[in-house]
């Protein structure tokens, strides 16, 4: 299946939109300027505490929180040492990192100090295999590993080199850098550089609302990915991206609880701090009727949108899924064959485990990053509210989108004015800036979130 890419650029974040070939939203992502990403960089850090009953240690890297490192068998406290971020921080863990150090390309991953060439699944053997492996064995050098990607059978020679010699510079100059403790020596590579890199398919489109990162990445895409540069457009349109494309109606549902499937029936989503719980009832479908066959077939549709919503809204850990109660062995079988189909080509390690006595189907999914309803959500008074940060990024897009003449008035209560004065200080001054300087910030105590006014005669 054709999997095209929406990229919206605001002054707060930037948001990627996987859509279908028939616009359906298959996959959404976010990278908040408050929460700067870390997966893959690489950073020399002093080893704070040892847990010796869990053989890991916790290592002061520099970005305000300790990270894990487990397998922590050589190290002491005190110990400057090199580490990598492999998983980000999510749902009130820490982020965790590792001792072997890997750098990216779109054709290889480069090891330093490794010695043996790794190859994908596709390429495990056959001429292509026979041919590539050929090439390289001339290019190697001395003390360095690489894995070989899956697109590197498809680039010629010039290219794969080139990737080859800027991944070797690349953590030359890291070495030379100040024996500083902590210090990045290597910084991770943005939410979009790592999507072009790692998921973009010859065939993709990708469209980008933002004239600067249009040019810089087709400028880019051209000298590394020359295969999809020329996929790679600008939507130079008033009407914003994703309404344009017929999503926005789509990702404002993501972290709604329940989910209305085709025919009545309904998900229930609730979330704890141990797992996630997915319910499916009948709904209005329950009243025509209740027989074996109709609830498979509503569970069979509901596996469909259950492994949807899991990559949609990036559920992790273990999730477990009450389906409506079936009497028939086999239609049990058949609903775990079905949900197994449904998330083998997770992007994301993810194992079924299979349905329990009590009817439930386990499902565990390695943690990607924080879950959606972590990033755009809070709990308030027993329920879920939008959370401060998402408001603040709707605050700027609404300002970048609003038409009038005179000064803007944003009129924020204390919690956002907080945020707009500390996390996103940087994204108001821009947005003030594309709107020509005219636009003042008011705390207001009676304001529940936000609201804006425009037209406003200066001096007034």
């Amino acid at each position: 299946m054709t999997e095209n890419i929406l990229v919206e650029v605001s002054p707060g974040e930037t948001r990627m939109a996987f859509v279908d070939d028939r616009d359906k939203l298959r996959e959404f992502m976010i990278e908040s300027i408050a929460r700067p990403p870390l997966l893959e960089g690489v950073y020399r850090g002093r080893v704070i505490k040892i847990e010796k009953g869990m053989g890991a240690a916790f290592i002061d890297i520099g970005i305000g929180e300790n990270v894990f490192l487990s397998r922590a068998t050589a190290v002491h406290e005190g110990e400057a040492i090199i580490v990598q971020i492999a998983r980000e921080a999510a749902s009130g863990k820490v982020p965790t990192v590792r001792q072997e150090i890997t750098i990216s390309g779109s054709y290889f991953v480069y090891r330093p100090g490794g010695d043996d060439v790794r190859w994908p699944r596709s390429l495990k053997s056959g001429r292509r295999r026979d041919d590539l492996e050929g090439r390289l064995t001339d290019w190697l050098e001395d003390d360095e590993g690489w894995t070989v990607r899956t697109q590197a059978q498809y680039a010629d020679d010039a290219l794969l080199t080139a990737e080859m010699t800027a991944l070797r510079a690349r953590w030359h100059d890291a070495t030379l850098k100040a024996d500083d403790v902590p210090v990045c020596l290597l910084s991770p590579p943005s939410l979009v550089e790592r999507i072009l890199r790692d998921r973009v398919a010859s065939d993709s489109v990708i469209l980008v609302d933002d004239r600067g990162v249009y040019f810089d990445l087709t400028t880019r895409m051209k000298r590394q990915r020359p295969d999809i540069a020329f996929n790679i457009r600008y939507h130079d349109e008033a009407e914003p991206i994703f309404e344009a494309y017929g999503i926005a109606d789509q990702i404002a549902e993501l972290t709604d609880r329940t989910v209305t499937l085709p025919r009545g029936a309904r998900l229930t989503f609730d979330f704890t701090e141990a797992l996630t719980v997915v319910d499916v009832d009948m709904g209005s479908a329950g009243a025509k009727g209740r027989a074996d066959d109709a609830i498979l077939a509503t569970n069979m549709s509901a596996a469909v949108e259950i492994a949807r919503q899991i990559r949609l809204r990036n559920l992790a850990g273990l999730i477990v899924i009450d389906f409506i109660t079936m009497r028939r062995r086999e239609h049990r079988r058949k609903l775990v064959d079905a949900m197994k189909r449904e998330l083998k080509n997770s992007s994301v390690p993810i194992d079924v485990l299979g349905m329990t006595a009590a009817g439930l189907v386990e499902i565990t999914r390695r943690r990607d990053g924080p879950a959606l309803h972590e990033l755009l959500t809070r709990r308030e008074a027993g329920f879920m509210q939008p959370s401060g940060e998402a408001l603040v990024c709707e605050v700027f897009r609404q300002l970048l989108r609003t038409r009038g003449a005179g000064e803007f008035r944003l009129i924020v209560a204390p919690r956002l004015a907080s945020l707009l004065r500390g996390d996103f200080e940087s994204a108001f001054e821009e947005t003030s800036r594309r709107l020509g300087g005219v636009l003042s910030l008011i705390e207001d105590n009676d304001e529940m979130n936000f609201r804006i006014e425009t037209g406003i005669r200066t001096g007034t």
